[in-house]
């Protein structure tokens, strides 16, 4: 399976030096608009992303840094006919798989706002997914909502800690 994805994400994940940069007074006009980067197809987490997903093709990946602090929204566009299920399917496994998850909740299918702001779970230890699906039934959109710091490193330090404890 082909996959392409796109992440929007705060600048908080760039670090202290891209930090420093966004939060200086304003001599870079680049740093008010969303900006693409890792334009070589060419970032970290793509054999991560390639393993988790048990892919033998590397996913085309576009993160794109913007304007806010916290924050990150990833997409994930499929083309149903392509993965041989349909939408209610996928949103169905999604919702039986995280059941129960206390820090992860599956919106149910066609249930996202129409506009789904990627700092919404900024300062939150939790994972949003949202799935919908166009009118034909042919084409699917699996949008995840997190804080990128929330969720980093620390956010998953604590839930192995959770899990190893047997604590929500």
């Amino acid at each position: 399976a082909h996959l392409n994805v796109t992440s929007l994400t705060g600048y908080s994940g760039g670090g202290k030096k891209m930090i420093a940069e966004y939060e200086a007074e304003r001599t870079n006009k680049a740093l008010n608009a969303p900006r693409p980067y890792g334009l070589a197809l060419h970032h970290k987490h793509l054999p991560e992303m390639q393993a988790v997903c048990g892919l033998s093709t590397t996913p085309v990946f576009c993160p794109i840094v913007d304007d806010y602090y916290a924050g990150m929204e990833v997409t994930v566009p499929l083309h149903l006919p392509l993965v041989g299920r349909s939408a209610r399917e996928l949103a169905g496994a999604l919702q039986d798989y995280y059941r129960g998850e206390p820090v992860i909740h599956v919106h149910p299918l066609n249930e996202a706002p129409a506009f789904l702001p990627a700092n919404t779970l900024a300062g939150r230890d939790s994972l949003d997914i949202y799935t919908t699906v166009s009118p034909d039934g042919e084409r699917m959109l699996l949008i995840s909502v997190l804080d990128n710091l929330g969720k980093g490193s620390s956010g998953a330090a604590i839930q192995c800690m959770n899990l190893m404890l047997g604590l929500p």
